[in-house]
């Protein structure tokens, strides 16, 4: 792939083989990143954002080997492309909203209702807030300890509950790359979502911050070293003990 910006979608070169890609129409904390990691036999593709451009018109050379999607959790700005994907994973504790996803399931009313203020800047060209629907988008299992292979590379699946139930993180041990999702990033995390636990995001954050990670790349902002990923965690513990 190539770094570019067509004023819709933004492919950003992170080097060492990951790329993010971004839709530029969704306001910053609805804007979910998906990232691409490439190996050697195929592509991990971690997320899929709104999915109202299709990754295959703007991003082709995406397509041009095979494809592994995992969806971190199941909210709207992760899965809504996930259908562009055959191969794709998702922790069991989500699986059924994947089958079903309606917009109750992942959680998009909210922001549908006033998607010109909350979602959109600016708003997608014939975007339908009342007809938008995502399809069925079943997928297999995922979880805790299981590695994903993609030839010349592996990276672990940590189980991270907290921002959702099946939440999921990955770690490359070998780079100390941590794909972070929503479980830490930099601004206020959402967790008084349905389905959210602060004690469960607490551990979640315990565990994280024993990691070795040297680079960390979160769903939303920038990314950001290992000092500021436990600085951030710090924040975020005093602020629940406060």
């Amino acid at each position: 792939m190539q770094a570019q910006d067509d004023g819709t979608i933004r492919v950003d070169d992170h080097g060492d083989g990951v790329w993010r890609i971004e839709e530029l129409y969704a306001r910053p904390y609805c804007r979910g990143a998906i990232w691409v990691v490439d190996g050697g036999d195929r592509r991990l593709v971690l997320d899929a954002g709104w999915g109202l451009v299709p990754l295959r018109e703007h991003v082709p050379a995406l397509f041009d080997r095979p494809i592994v999607a995992v969806a971190s959790h199941t909210h709207f700005d992760h899965v809504g492309g996930l259908h562009q994907f055959a191969d794709r994973l998702v922790h069991p504790l989500e699986a059924a909203i994947l089958a079903d996803p309606t917009p109750d399931a992942v959680q998009s009313w909210p922001f549908l209702r006033d998607y010109d203020a909350l979602a959109f800047d600016p708003v997608p060209g014939g975007f339908d807030a009342e007809g938008w629907r995502l399809p069925p988008m079943p997928a297999g299992a995922v979880g805790e300890g299981d590695r994903i292979e993609l030839g010349g590379r592996s990276l672990t699946v940590l189980h991270t509950p907290g921002h959702s139930p099946g939440h999921l993180c990955l770690f490359e041990e070998v780079t100390g790359f941590l794909f972070a999702a929503d479980a830490i990033y930099e601004g206020e995390l959402f967790d008084d979502v349905p389905g959210a636990s602060v004690p469960d995001l607490l551990a979640t954050h315990a565990r994280l911050a024993e990691l070795p990670a040297t680079r960390v790349f979160p769903s939303h902002f920038g990314v950001f070293d290992r000092p500021r990923l436990v600085e951030l965690i710090a924040a975020y513990r005093r602020e629940k003990r406060a």
